[in-house]
């Protein structure tokens, strides 16, 4: 049960985090803005997939250890 929850938790965190993510990054670093200098691109699209990729383990880490709680 755990590694169900915690896998559907990661998973549905990843789609939602990807999706916002991909809209932030399309705006702030997208070459039809200008929100930004284009020097700052590079690392907004650094920052967006760090996000992508660390949150939703984050959000996964957390369910695991509170189910873990529970379990106790």
């Amino acid at each position: 049960m755990r590694v169900f929850a915690t896998t559907i938790a990661y998973l549905v965190s990843l789609a939602l985090v990807a999706v916002a993510a991909f809209f932030i990054v399309i705006v702030l670093a997208g070459p039809h803005s200008d929100v930004l200098p284009s020097w700052l691109g590079a690392f907004v699209v650094g920052l967006g997939w760090l996000t992508v990729l660390l949150l939703p383990a984050l959000i996964a880490y957390w369910v695991w250890r509170r189910l873990a709680v529970g379990a106790a």
